[in-house]
C-alpha cells in the first residue's frame, strides 16, 4: 500500500549514507558550509554523471548495435546445435508447426477480433492504471534528490535524540534499543558502501575482460552483472546464465569463447573473495552462504521484490545481533539459565 511512499525513502537513505562521507570532507576540509557542501556535492554528482554518460553511452549503443545484428546468427547456431544433437526434437516442433500454423494462426486471429469489444473498457482501465503508476515512478524519482538534501543536512547526535525520546523506557533496555538502532545503522553503512564499490569494480573488470574476448555485448553486460552483485550470488548466476550462451553461439563463438568467459569469472569472482571484500569490507557480515541465499529469497518476498533482496544481508544481520543480544540478556535470565 505504501511502496510508493518507501521505496524512494530507502534510496534516499541508503544515497546519504554512501554521500555522507564526502559532505563531511568538504565541510571540515574547506571553508563552504554544510548546506553549500551538498550543493557542490551535487554539482559533482551530475558532472561524474555527464562525464560516465559522455564515456559509457557511446560505446553501450555500439555495442547493442553489434549484438542485435548477432542476434539472427545466435538463433539460427542455437536451431543448428539442436537439430545436431536432438534432431528428433527439431523434427517434432518443424512437423507440428507445418500442420497446425494456418489453423492456429486463422483461430487466433478469429479470436481476437470475436473479443476485441470485450477487451476495450478493461484495456481503458489498464492505461489509466499504467498511466497513475508511471506517474508514482516519476514522481519517487524526482523526490529523492529532496530527501537526499535534508538527510544530508540533518545535524545532532542522532543517538542523543533517541535516547531523549525514549526517556521512559527503563536505563537498561533503553541502552540495549540504542545498541541495535546503531548496530543496524553501522551494518547498513557499511554494506552498501563496501558492496557497492566491489559491485563497480567486479563491473569493470568483467567488461573489459569480456570485451577483449570478443564476446558480444561484453561490456554492458559486464557492468550489469558487476552491479548485480550488490545482492550476494544475483550477479554471478545472471552472469553464467546470458554470457556462456552467447559467447557459445555467436557467429565466431564455441566452446573455447565460453571457456573464456568461464576463466573470466572465475578470475574476477576469486580476485573478489580473496582480495576486494576482505580488504574493503572484512567480515562485517558473519554469515554462512546459505543463510546469505535464504536470506535473499526471503526478505524479496516480505519486501515485494529487488528491494527486500538488497536489503537482505544487513537486515538479516541485524536480526542476528538482535537475537543474540535477547538471548544472552533477556532469555537466559528469565528462563533462570546461567
Amino acid at each position: 500500500t505504501f511502496s510508493g511512499v518507501l521505496w524512494p525513502l530507502a534510496v534516499a537513505g541508503i544515497l546519504a549514507m554512501l554521500l555522507q562521507p564526502v559532505v563531511g570532507f568538504l565541510e571540515t576540509k574547506t571553508s563552504l558550509s554544510r548546506i553549500w557542501g551538498i550543493v557542490v556535492l551535487y554539482i559533482l554528482v551530475v558532472l561524474a554523471l555527464g562525464a560516465v554518460l559522455g564515456l559509457v553511452v557511446p560505446l553501450l549503443v555500439e555495442q547493442t548495435i553489434v549484438f542485435i545484428k548477432s542476434v539472427p546468427a545466435i538463433i539460427d547456431k542455437l536451431q543448428d546445435a539442436i537439430n545436431n544433437r536432438f534432431p528428433q526434437v527439431m523434427d517434432y516442433l518443424v512437423s507440428t508447426l507445418e500442420e497446425s500454423k494456418v489453423e492456429q494462426l486463422s483461430n487466433q486471429i478469429e479470436a481476437q477480433f470475436s473479443s476485441l469489444p470485450e477487451k476495450v473498457v478493461p484495456m481503458a482501465s489498464r492505461v489509466g492504471a499504467y498511466a497513475s503508476s508511471f506517474v508514482g515512478l516519476v514522481t519517487g524519482l524526482a523526490i529523492i534528490p529532496v530527501y537526499v538534501f535534508f538527510f544530508l543536512n540533518a545535524r545532532g547526535d542522532k543517538t542523543g535524540d533517541i535516547k531523549k525520546q525514549l526517556s521512559w523506557v527503563k536505563p537498561e533496555l533503553r541502552d540495549d534499543l540504542i545498541f541495535l538502532g546503531s548496530q543496524f545503522a553501522h551494518s547498513m553503512e557499511a554494506f552498501f558502501r563496501g558492496q557497492i564499490l566491489i559491485g563497480l569494480i567486479m563491473g569493470v573488470l568483467l567488461g573489459i575482460g569480456f570485451s577483449i574476448a570478443g564476446i558480444s555485448f561484453g561490456f554492458p553486460l559486464g557492468l550489469l552483472i558487476g552491479l548485480l552483485n550488490i545482492i550476494p550470488y544475483f550477479g554471478t548466476m545472471i552472469g553464467l546464465a546470458t554470457v556462456l550462451p552467447i559467447a557459445w553461439l555467436q557467429p565466431e563463438g564455441g566452446p573455447i569463447l565460453a571457456g573464456i568467459g568461464l576463466g573470466i569469472f572465475v578470475a574476477v569472482q576469486m580476485l573478489e573473495g580473496y582480495f576486494l571484500t576482505p580488504r574493503i569490507m572484512g567480515d562485517k557480515t558473519g554469515l554462512h552462504p546459505l543463510t546469505i541465499i535464504i536470506a535473499i529469497f526471503f526478505w524479496g518476498i516480505a519486501l515485494g521484490g529487488i528491494l527486500g533482496m538488497i536489503l537482505a544481508i544487513p537486515l538479516t544481520a541485524f536480526f542476528v545481533v538482535a537475537w543474540r543480544l535477547l538471548r544472552e540478556k533477556y532469555l537466559e535470565r528469565w528462563l533462570g539459565v546461567s
